[in-house]
């Protein structure tokens, strides 16, 4: 096999002078170049078929369309995102799996660091702080992320983070993550469910306020209703691209020209669901890719396992918002995922 590639390299090489060019210009060029990125990528697809299969599938979907694309260096930077993706990915099969387990405990200090920096925001300024990561929901997230893997002396400290910056989406999350931790414990978590539920639509009054308001959340659910109509919207106007997708980065003057088309308030910038927003920008062929990555990661799935509980998580927090868009948060999931993988 090494052999085989060895002469795919150098027929690649010895057929490289013969890369056409009518004349010397910027823009052809340029197409010179982009031809010898589409063979590179050619090369990379074909190598990737049985290592990692998902990024296979990409890099086939920058193989179909990028010829095609009307300004192909628009689509340079997606490019560029994927192959960091599948190089980091390769390096962490890479890594020696007793040395990768170590890793949650990193985690773990930055999420104390997170909360206590809450916690000191919180006691300054009052409201609804804000950590390192961007937003108190993405600080959220991330806490939810880790909790699988926080030994119960931590949970004081993980607990008063989730509080302070209180995501009702994280909570779901990190209840579906202790129920794979802790598959006894599904009723304790359907009566949690049906508490919050009854609580909700009784809306009883403590001190004048509504009793889930006094959450640093509140009890409005404006958030999902915006969510709700951009799906509506994503899935309306997507399926006039289904195969291939309207391209990467086309989610969000997407969504700022749905949100004046119909004069509705919108979730902007992302789609707040990761799946949807992949088959909008990448059609058929980005589901696949995800299909093609869980079928890489399921087998390693064990019930009552930190690791598999941290991924469960991860997907639950993936199908309400943009988790995986974040670097903080979405290289802890790849890892964890390669984790699973490798074990």
């Amino acid at each position: 096999m090494t052999e085989a590639w060895a002469w795919v390299g150098v027929l690649a090489i010895a057929a490289a002078p013969g890369i056409p060019l009518a004349y010397v210009s910027g823009r052809l060029l340029a197409h010179g170049r982009a031809l010898w990125l589409l063979g590179l990528l050619a090369v990379g697809v074909a190598w990737l078929g049985w290592r990692a299969p998902w990024l296979a599938v990409i890099g086939v979907w920058f193989l179909l369309r990028w010829p095609r694309a009307p300004v192909p260096s628009a689509w340079l930077s997606a490019a560029v995102h994927w192959a960091a993706v599948g190089a980091t990915w390769g390096l962490l099969l890479a890594l020696p799996h007793a040395l990768l387990g170590w890793a949650p405990w990193g985690w773990l200090a930055v999420a104390g660091g997170q909360t206590g920096l809450l916690v000191a925001r919180k006691a300054c300024r009052g409201g609804r702080p804000s950590g390192t990561l961007g937003s108190p929901v993405l600080t959220a997230l991330f806490l939810a992320l880790v909790s699988p893997f926080s030994p119960w002396w931590g949970w004081p400290l993980l607990g008063a983070g989730l509080v302070i910056v209180w995501s009702w989406s994280a909570w779901v999350a990190v209840a579906c993550g202790m129920l794979w931790l802790y598959p006894g414990s599904w009723l304790l978590m359907a009566l949690g469910g049906l508490v919050v539920a009854i609580l909700w639509a009784w809306s009883p009054t403590v001190a004048g306020q509504r009793l889930l308001e006094w959450t640093p959340r509140g009890d409005t659910i404006d958030s999902l209703v915006s969510r709700w109509r951009g799906w509506q919207c994503l899935v309306h106007h997507g399926r006039a691209h289904w195969l291939l997708g309207a391209g990467p980065g086309t989610m969000e003057p997407a969504l700022l020209r749905w949100g004046s088309r119909y004069d509705i308030e919108l979730c902007w910038g992302e789609g707040f669901n990761e799946l949807l927003q992949l088959w909008y920008e990448y059609g058929m062929l980005g589901v696949l890719a995800v299909g093609a990555f869980v079928w890489r990661v399921w087998p390693g799935l064990t019930l009552g396992d930190p690791w598999s509980a941290a991924w469960v998580v991860g997907v639950v927090l993936t199908l309400g918002h943009w988790p995986l868009r974040h670097v903080s948060i979405g290289l802890v999931w790849l890892a964890i995922s390669a984790y699973l993988v490798t074990r």
